[in-house]
């Protein structure tokens, strides 16, 4: 059974407003139906023009490419979910994209947890199911402190682990409905994803939920630093970005990766964490979405395979990555360090301690940005597009790197772990020291 879907992208004007329009013609052999559509992919509140050339450093974002690829993700989840279930695929609304995009459904197909440990594909779409075409009846599974999660609806309670078997029509007098990010389409999640629960060695310090209550009004405040002082950044992280999962744990990163699409996972290190700490890394999380699908067709960029280990081109012997990752690296240093620039170059937002913690990170990611440049590059694993994207990036780190010389080498980070830890920067680096400099 397959399905051939081709898209064809044009650009439509009304007046003083232009648009990218992609237009889907959705062909599935052995399917009744024929389905064409069309999806406005830049609403008519947003400029063309800005978005289309907008800049993070010195990276220029090819928006209409990240928009071809994210629709191409979406059409990978649809032919995947056809071919497995296709009773279910009748009852989603086929043109909707956000559907398609929903991160459970890339765990459930291009994870490697066994389809037992995973939920669903029923539970993951049952709240995009119109309610006169659910089921009268379903089985929902729990996770590991008992919560069940149902994606674009919200969250019901059981015994840890646990199943329930409940009529669809009951489930609105129960649930807890979902929460988002003020002013935002971003899910705030309380469940612990499978892609999390099942990876091997992780350990939680306490539920989900509160992790994320401990840390949300700093969120909050790192959010809306987004929204009011880098608006186009906070767009594209918005329209690739599902949801936000506040964890913490003493044996896992956070982290945000293709096989949980649309999901960046902060580790606040069972500490309460400040809007520096958020700000640095949502823009290091979903940095990582944006640049996935970016370069979705890695070989464009790559002339080596994504798991080719870099650790024969660097004198560290705690390197791990692959080529792919350490691309990705160049990019996410990039965002992290736009971010960043933007909190030091406000004055009267943020105090004395928060501004000492910025350029604290800003160093830390400055000396590693640097040594990265400089190995891929003389490890030869780029093709000429991906030096072209190599080049934006080393413009970016100069300028940074230049902007900031004067303050950051005399930043000491000697007792600094492989994630950067503020409590133990300020013990080297008191704040008079580096803010009378």
């Amino acid at each position: 059974m397959a399905i051939e879907v081709n898209r064809a992208i044009g650009n439509s004007k009304s007046n003083t407003e232009r648009f990218l329009t992609v237009r889907f013609v959705v062909n599935c052999k052995g399917m009744k139906k024929k389905y064409e559509y069309e999806i406005l992919a830049m609403d008519k509140n947003q400029i063309w023009q800005r978005e289309y050339t907008m800049r993070i450093l010195h990276f220029i974002l090819d928006f209409k490419l990240l928009t071809i690829n994210q629709a191409s993700l979406s059409d990978t989840i649809r032919m995947a979910l056809y071919q497995e279930n296709t009773e279910l695929f009748e009852k989603l609304n086929y043109y909707d994209d956000t559907t398609f995009w929903e991160p459970t459904l890339f765990c459930y197909f291009l994870s490697d947890i066994s389809k037992e440990n995973k939920i669903s594909l029923e539970q993951s779409v049952l709240g995009y199911i119109e309610q006169k075409n659910r089921p009268l009846t379903v089985t929902l599974k729990a996770d590991i402190f008992g919560i069940i999660n149902l994606p674009n609806w919200g969250y019901l309670r059981v015994q840890p682990y646990g199943q329930l078997q409940i009529e669809t029509a009951k489930i609105k007098d129960v649930i807890l409905e979902n929460e988002y990010a003020t002013n935002t389409s971003v899910r705030l999640c309380l469940h612990h994803s499978d892609l999390l629960a099942y990876e091997a060695g992780v350990i939680f310090d306490e539920p989900i939920q509160e992790s994320l209550e401990k840390n949300k009004d700093n969120l909050f405040a790192a959010i809306h630093f987004f929204q009011t002082h880098l608006p186009d950044f906070w767009n594209v992280i918005e329209r690739v970005t599902s949801e936000f999962v506040v964890f913490s744990s003493p044996s896992y990163n956070s982290f945000a990766g293709i096989m949980q699409h649309g999901t960046a996972y902060f580790n606040v290190e069972n500490k309460r964490q400040t809007p520096v700490f958020f700000i640095d890394d949502i823009a290091h999380q979903c940095g990582h979405i944006i640049f996935n699908a970016l370069t979705l067709q890695t070989d464009q960029f790559l002339s080596a395979p994504k798991a080719h280990p870099m650790q024969g081109y660097t004198d560290w012997p705690g390197e791990t990555r692959g080529a792919y990752g350490a691309f990705h690296g160049l990019f996410t240093y990039t965002t992290i360090l736009h971010s960043l620039d933007k909190v030091l170059d406000l004055e009267g937002v943020f105090n004395e301690d928060l501004r000492h913690e910025a350029l604290g990170r800003m160093g830390f990611y400055v000396n590693k940005f640097g040594y990265d440049l400089q190995f891929i590059h003389s490890a030869s694993i780029l093709t000429e597009a991906g030096m072209d994207y190599w080049k934006q990036f080393a413009k970016g780190f100069k300028y940074i790197a230049e902007k900031y010389e004067a303050r950051l080498t005399k930043l000491d980070y000697r007792n600094q772990p492989y994630m950067f830890q503020y409590d133990l920067f300020k013990e080297l680096n008191p704040i008079q020291k580096t803010v009378s400099a």
